[in-house]
């Protein structure tokens, strides 16, 4: 590799324009834009920026069993991904929060991966703030049976 090529490399990674996301934590909104901007371009670490290293992340499955997990396999998941390959897109966003401190977030979605539909659900997340900032400290998530090219027009 040349000396420019290698000196661009350089400045792009150091200047964090080389595909990292901006991980911000400055509301539970902002945070959530953050998750999923970073599922978008396959960066685990500006997800693992705004969720606590031991956050749980269940999903109630379709037999009505709950799965339990955590963030972090999800994010090694998200760390594989090339950009674009995984697309989940939320709407119809709700926040609950009668505390400054903390907050529930209602968050219905659809997912693409790799240019194909292949589910919608509702993700539900409990986001608390604190020294550091808003941080994820729990998500779960049910996929539902519906028609995912037009389950968004139910929450507009």
């Amino acid at each position: 590799m040349g000396f420019f090529k290698t000196l661009s490399l350089a400045i792009l990674v150091i200047t964090g324009l080389a595909g990292a996301v901006h991980a911000d934590d400055s509301s539970p909104e902002a945070v959530l834009t953050t998750l999923f901007d970073a599922m978008r371009a396959g960066d685990g670490d500006a997800i693992r920026a705004v969720v606590l290293s031991d956050a749980r992340l269940d999903r109630i499955r379709k037999d009505g069993s709950l799965q339990q997990g955590h963030f972090e396999r999800w994010i090694r998941w998200v760390d594989l991904q090339n950009e674009g390959d995984a697309d989940e897109q939320v709407f119809g966003v709700k926040v609950l929060s009668e505390s400054p401190e903390l907050a529930t977030v209602w968050a219905p979605f659809t997912l693409r991966y790799k240019g194909d539909l292949v589910g919608c659900g509702i993700n539900q997340f409990t986001i608390a703030k604190a020294n550091a900032g808003w941080r994820v400290v729990y998500g779960i998530d049910i996929h539902v049976e519906a028609d995912c090219e037009t389950y968004p027009a139910q929450f507009e």
